[in-house]
């Protein structure tokens, strides 16, 4: 039985550390590094940060009582053209 060592198995030797590390610089890079790298990582995080809150802002949020809530404006509507 021969195993067929190639270019998927050095790839995935290579993406963990390198994933770790992308990891370490994003989280921790500016307590540690030298100036300009640490300015660098803040960036990084920074921008992320703006990144995952714009994505995460389509989404809508659940409300519990927006059937309620649009049940009294309605009401509200009717009322006010009743005067």
């Amino acid at each position: 039985m021969r195993v067929k060592v190639g270019l998927n198995m050095r790839l995935r030797d290579f993406i963990l550390p390198l994933l770790v590390g992308s990891l370490v610089f994003v989280a921790f890079g500016d307590r540690f590094l030298p100036a300009p790298l640490s300015t660098a990582s803040a960036s990084t995080r920074t921008q992320l940060n703006g990144l995952l809150k714009g994505m995460l802002d389509g989404f809508l949020v659940y409300n519990r009582y927006h059937k309620t809530e649009e049940m009294i404006r309605e009401a509200e509507k009717a009322e006010s053209k009743k005067r």
